[in-house]
């Protein structure tokens, strides 16, 4: 029989692999709009555009493995991790990665390939995928605390605010859930068309 760690770790190599491709070709994919002023980083706009379908395809295998990670993650947890601080704040990170590399997705699929190209558009998908990672290396240090009681945040001089957390009363979530929904319907629905800015 296999446990849930070994779901888990094999999950997590998953995310933390794909995504960091991601993050990698995403910033280099700061040179359509920013031309690189050293000679020997200088990369063609063909090897962009290849980074560019990188930084896509990562960011998918992440977004669709990265809740399999926190759930076996949330299995593998010994003891009843139930009630915690901690599993809170790794649900509450995990929500927000998910949510930057879901708005890094929507629009790169909605603007196409050509947003690289847009000054402004480019700065705000580098830092879109640059505190999705963030929110993503949170989230898997919080696991790590949870499975192993160790983090790889165990090593910087400052630490986020794990140990406690502010629970809000379920009706209060639920109304704003569908706040968020509505949100997003009402963005797609009555948003004036957008033009793909294909090469």
């Amino acid at each position: 029989m296999v446990g849930a760690a070994t779901f888990h770790a094999m999950f997590v190599e998953i995310v933390i692999g794909s995504l960091t491709l991601s993050v990698i070709c995403a910033i280099c994919c700061i040179q359509l709009a920013f031309p690189s002023p050293i000679t020997n980083f200088k990369l063609s706009e063909k090897v962009m555009m290849a980074m560019d379908k990188a930084a896509l395809a990562g960011a998918i295998l992440g977004l669709v493995t990265m809740p399999l990670a926190i759930l076996s993650g949330t299995l593998a947890a010994p003891g009843n991790a139930a009630g915690s601080a901690l599993l809170y704040n790794k649900f509450v990170y995990g929500g927000l990665a998910m949510g930057f590399w879901g708005a890094y997705v929507a629009g790169r699929v909605r603007l196409g390939p050509g947003l690289w190209k847009d000054k402004r558009l480019n700065l705000l998908q580098v830092g879109t995928v640059a505190v999705a990672f963030s929110m993503t290396t949170a989230a898997a240090s919080i696991g790590g605390k949870l499975v192993r009681d160790e983090s790889v945040y165990d090593i910087l001089p400052l630490w986020l605010p794990t140990e406690s957390t502010t629970v809000l009363h379920p009706a209060i979530s639920a109304l704003l859930l569908l706040i968020g929904i509505a949100s997003i319907v009402v963005a797609f629905r009555f948003s004036p068309p957008i033009e793909r800015l294909d090469q």
